[in-house]
């Protein structure tokens, strides 16, 4: 049911218009460079909003608690259930410790998996991409910064409220990414277009290559996605095998080891607080460049196969990684390759200006 507006209704209140306001108070939302510290601080952002502030909003009814908010949520069950099962691997670890150091060492590969697990997935995705990026001229990762206004939550608040900022992408949409955003901004604008549409074959100086490079676009970022889903579980599978190897022995070691500090008789707080920075700091030297050895060590090991393995088992790790390289190769070509096809479809000219035709 739709209730009608009253004018004379107090709760109704008209502001400036957001040009003749400061534009400090009143931003835009705006495109932001794709390099590692932006996307970092996005991650960063989301995440902390994700877990101190939407979900109160969400469990409070708030009227302005939107799907953005509820998709962002997702990643606090991906980072509790990592923490829980890591934890829950340490804690079996000091029960076996007891019974069979093999046993215990078994637990920390499995909670150093979830951990290999998650940063290959995360960090694999530019494999897709960036050539991607380089082929077709589409950036999928494309960051934006938007900026909403909130609903007005009780009478009188209206003149008074303050901008919010989502950090989303271009391409979040596939149906409506940001052709606003890209059309006004001094970088890209119908340049970005133009670039595009040469690099898949469309063509030069097209009349609207906004409009014509769209329905390309659309198809890049589809496949792209699937692409980039496929190829960092893929490499996530290699994190897990790297972290079943026996070269992190080392790397376990070198932290039951650590340095810690040691209490001595009237001992100060200033002096006990260095001592144990101090001993932070080279427990955080050791323990990293251990972890490098190891790591190196893991990947050998993985793709030549553990000392004594035959048959299948000597070659999975090789295998497991020759696949995950294959398939990403072979869903970023195809993506490069279909949007080169559309691009050429699109520029041929498919009447035969020859023969007969008909207009209807």
């Amino acid at each position: 049911m739709i209730k009608a507006v009253k004018l004379s209704d107090n709760s109704v209140r008209f502001g400036a218009k957001p040009e003749e306001k400061d534009k400090d108070k009143n931003p835009e939302s705006r495109i932001l460079p794709n390099t590692l510290n932006t996307r970092m601080m996005q991650k960063y952002q989301k995440t902390s909003n994700a877990f101190l502030e939407y979900p109160i909003k969400g469990l409070r009814g708030d009227v302005n608690s939107d799907f953005y908010e509820f998709l962002s949520m997702g990643i606090i069950p991906y980072l509790a259930g990592s923490a829980m099962f890591m934890g829950l691997f340490n804690l079996v670890n000091k029960a076996l410790d007891a019974k069979s150091a093999k046993l215990a060492v078994t637990g920390k590969k499995m909670a150093l998996g979830v951990v290999l697990y998650g940063l290959l997935k995360t960090l694999t995705p530019d494999l897709v991409t960036r050539p991607v990026h380089w082929g077709t001229g589409v950036d999928i990762e494309l960051p934006v910064e938007h900026v909403y206004y909130p609903l007005p939550t009780k009478p009188g608040e209206a003149a008074d409220i303050m901008p919010q900022i989502q950090q989303r992408k271009v391409y979040d949409s596939r149906e409506f990414f940001r052709k606003d955003l890209l059309q006004k901004d001094e970088k890209y604008g119908v340049a970005y277009h133009d670039k595009i549409a040469k690099k898949i074959g469309l063509g030069e100086n097209l009349n609207d290559s906004v409009t014509e490079t769209t329905p390309i676009i659309q198809s890049i970022v589809s496949t792209t996605k699937t692409a980039k889903s496929l190829s960092s579980y893929a490499w996530a599978g290699v994190g897990v095998g790297l972290a079943v190897q026996n070269s992190w022995s080392d790397f376990f070691d070198a932290i039951s080891n650590r340095r810690r500090h040691i209490a001595k008789p009237g001992e100060g707080f200033f002096e006990k607080m260095g001592s144990r920075f101090k001993n932070a700091g080279a427990n955080f030297v050791d323990i990293s460049k251990t972890f490098g050895k190891s790591f190196g060590k893991a990947c050998k090991t993985l793709w030549t196969g553990e000392a004594g393995t035959k048959g299948f088992m000597k070659h999975a790790g090789k295998a497991w990684i020759l696949f995950s390289a294959a398939l990403t190769a072979a869903t970023t070509a195809n993506v490069i390759y279909k949007a080169r096809h559309m691009g050429k479809l699109a520029n041929k000219d498919i009447i035969d200006k020859t023969k007969e035709s008909t207009v209807i």
